[in-house]
């Protein structure tokens, strides 16, 4: 191929890109949400579909699919055509699933395109059922050591199996690790008492706790969230070296959806998540609003993989 030849197809693939960017969207886009309703990142991306739906001008259709801490929802959009009309809508747990599953269908750098981070949490609130009769965090540790007491995550692999691991390794507890399919049979288990402990931002919970349903006895910030001023952190509680911050929501696409396509979605996830309305949602529900662009979150990415890997030789927690 002589050089003529080569910068007449680089001029057609620009101009293919644009013009499918120009297009696009057309028709109404899926969002895996790998998560039963209810969940936190369910209940964040169903406030973010409408804003983004009037910036796209057509809507979004949520798809929630759960199981195996957001591998089936992440195989879907590996294998789905990279169009810009299936978006995965998920989790730090992508990254997650990187370090703990040996044998995850797909590599979160690889196979998929990142599009922007929509927000980031610093912390989880520490819950536990109210007839488990503590109130603190070191009550909390000294019942775990007298009688058998289980902590539940999102499943296997989760942020918040790491952080009950971590707990138990920073403060000597002794709590249990039962998995489920999410965050919404979670947090049932917990309030009907199945398990003891749980873990999970403000978001989803607060209306709980208020109705005393649920209790919370710390945050894992490193420092105290605004909306509950008293609730004291990790440190504060008496666990030393146990600040978690779970990390972020964001969205993707399958990896060779067009540049054009990605930087349309981003635009339209970074004004959207700055209306009143959006801006609300996520400060009472314990979230800061990003918008980065793929390059800022594909560096965010990369240092979390990191910072997850450490996360996980601390806790002791080893790929299966």
């Amino acid at each position: 191929m002589n050089l003529r030849t080569t910068a007449i197809t680089c001029i057609c693939i620009a101009v293919a890109s644009a013009a499918s960017g120009q297009s696009y969207p057309n028709r109404p886009i899926r969002m895996i949400i790998p998560q039963p309703a209810g969940g936190t990142m369910d209940t964040n991306a169903r406030a973010l579909s409408e804003p983004m739906a009037r910036e796209l001008g057509q809507n979004i259709v949520i798809d929630n699919r759960s199981g195996a801490n957001g591998i089936i929802a992440g195989e879907i959009l590996a294998k789905a055509p990279p169009d810009g009309y299936t978006l995965l809508y998920t989790s730090s747990s992508l990254i997650y699933n990187q370090v703990i599953n040996k044998n995850v269908p797909f590599n979160a750098l690889r196979d998929f395109a990142p599009i922007t981070q929509m927000a980031q949490t610093f912390g989880y609130l520490v819950l536990v059922n109210p007839q488990l009769g503590v109130t603190s965090m070191r009550e909390l540790v000294d019942a775990s050591k007298k009688r058998p007491m289980n902590y539940g995550s999102g499943g296997i692999g989760n942020s918040q199996h790491f952080l009950g691991e971590l707990i138990n390794i920073r403060s000597g507890a002794k709590l249990v690790h039962v998995p489920y399919k999410g965050l919404a049979p979670l947090i049932a288990a917990v309030i009907s008492n199945e398990v003891q402990v749980g873990f999970a931002t403000p978001l989803t919970v607060v209306q709980h706790i208020k109705s005393n349903r649920l209790r919370a006895v710390a945050y894992t910030g490193n420092k105290r969230w605004p909306d509950m001023p008293d609730l004291p952190t990790m440190a504060e509680a008496g666990v030393a070296d146990c600040v978690f911050e779970p990390g972020g929501h964001g969205i993707y696409a399958p990896a060779a959806t067009a540049p054009a396509i990605i930087n349309r979605i981003q635009t339209a996830v970074a004004a959207a998540i700055k209306t009143p309305k959006m801006l609300e949602h996520l400060s009472h529900g314990g979230y800061l609003a990003i918008g980065s662009t793929p390059a800022e979150f594909r560096r965010y990415l990369e240092a979390d993989l990191k910072r997850i890997t450490e996360i996980a030789s601390i806790a002791k927690i080893e790929a299966q």
